[in-house]
């Protein structure tokens, strides 16, 4: 069955099947205090294709975005816990654990570091989540409603993603404050999932900068659907996460961002823009 579906659906099917089992990537909790780290950031962007810097005016109408960081806890697979339909696709434990280790020990960390260098240039921070109104889910994404039916049957309980449960909401880490936007959406692609679209409209932003995960699913798919709708796009690479680590790269170059920069490099920028907007 994962053989015949198109590598979109593959990837819908995937975060359906994280979710299931509670993994870091649809919600996990920051590591506070915990200084910032750029492990192999340069080697990894060397990676991507050919990158242009931006110019200080894409911050002016421009918001951040930040997808997925949610409530949680470091977990660990072992080679039997990894979900069936994962193997069938490849997944590893050891590629998921590494996938955990990432995100709570470099992306985490760092997509804070990026939020406060956006608050500091006054940008709109948007947060968004996994939040389906329905303890029985009946407003998510139907693949992914029919995957937790599959693993769950009707067990609501045991489902993830419901806007009633604690972990419904960015973590606490990310510091959000009053006057900041929290969206819940139901869906890997928060433009059809939710009303970031509107919420776009009403700010008059036309570029973005993304921060979160998962690169091959909710980031990359809401990321996509930017740049299909006009906006201008940046992912500040060492503060994205993904399912299996093995592939995160391969999902920002897939969301074809305009820029894509490290941390050190994007908080440097963003803070050589406030002297040049500033003057």
């Amino acid at each position: 069955m994962l053989d015949a579906m198109s590598e979109r659906r593959k990837r819908r099917w995937f975060t359906g099947g994280l979710a299931l089992v509670s993994l870091m990537a649809l919600g996990s909790r920051l590591v506070a205090d915990e200084p910032s780290s750029a492990t192999n950031a340069s080697a990894a962007v060397d990676d991507l294709p050919a990158r242009a810097m931006p110019t200080p005016d894409f911050f002016q109408g421009c918001a951040f975005i930040c997808v997925d960081i949610q409530p949680g806890e470091r977990k660990h697979l072992t080679d039997e816990a990894v979900p069936k339909g994962w193997r069938k696709g490849g997944f590893t434990a050891a590629d998921v654990n590494a996938a955990t280790d990432y995100a709570f020990d470099v992306a985490y960390p760092n997509a804070r570091l990026v939020a406060d260098a956006c608050r500091r240039l006054r940008l709109p921070m948007i947060f968004l989540h996994w939040g389906s109104l329905f303890r029985d889910g009946m407003d998510l994404d139907p693949e992914i409603r029919k995957t937790f039916l599959t693993e769950y049957g009707t067990n609501y309980a045991a489902w993830a993603h419901c806007i009633q449960d604690p972990q419904s909401r960015p973590a606490d880490e990310l510091g959000v404050r009053p006057g900041e936007y929290v969206l819940p959406k139901t869906g890997q692609d928060a433009f059809t999932s939710s009303n970031l679209g509107f919420l776009l409209t009403n700010l008059n932003v036309r570029n973005l900068v993304f921060v979160g995960g998962h690169t091959e699913a909710c980031l990359g798919e809401t990321a996509r659907s930017a740049r299909e709708r006009g906006f201008r796009t940046l992912c500040v690479v060492d503060a994205t996460f993904n399912a299996r680590e093995s592939s995160r790269l391969k999902g920002i170059r897939e969301a074809k961002f305009d820029f894509v920069l490290t941390t050190d490099e994007f908080v440097k920028f963003a803070q050589s823009a406030a002297n040049a907007l500033s003057h």
